[in-house]
């Protein structure tokens, strides 16, 4: 597979890859807590790459900072977790109106209200983009990706 390599290469400077059968898995966090308070950003599709620069984009960003809990990012399927699993996909949205928020934990759409972000609803599970996006709805879902990651 051929994104396995390119997104290694992309996550390697900001802490420790780790490779399975079934795809990667980048890890950070403190380790303090319990099982309970673990989050996990799931993108079974690796291949809808803008899904991966957006998990790329907000890890550069959340390694700068002490971000509390655990957090997991898994590439190419859904991991065995103890947690929170919030799926990262494509979805049938408005361009132009924000990341699209599916089926998730209440408390991600609480999240996105609080740090002022633009999003719409969508059908079907999880977190993403519409199909079509914009460069505005790309760094919105960014942002709301740090946002939940942070404030888990």
């Amino acid at each position: 597979m051929e994104w396995r390599e390119r997104l290694k290469g992309l996550l390697e400077p900001y802490g420790e890859v780790i490779e399975t059968e079934k795809g990667l898995i980048f890890e950070f966090g403190d380790d303090e807590g319990d099982f309970s308070d673990r989050l996990a950003f799931v993108i079974e599709e690796p291949e809808e790459w803008p899904l991966v620069e957006v998990a790329v984009k907000a890890i550069a960003d959340l390694t700068d900072h002490d971000v509390p809990g655990r957090n997991v990012f898994a590439f190419g399927f859904e991991p065995d977790f103890e947690g929170t699993l919030i799926r990262l996909r494509l979805f049938d949205g408005r361009p132009g109106e924000g990341p699209v928020i599916g089926d998730v934990p209440e408390k991600v759409v609480k999240i996105a209200e609080r740090n002022g972000l633009r999003y719409h609803r969508g059908e079907g599970e999880g977190l993403g983009l519409p199909k079509d996006f914009t460069e505005e709805d790309f760094e919105a879902l960014v942002k709301l990706v740090e946002a939940v990651a942070f404030e888990w």
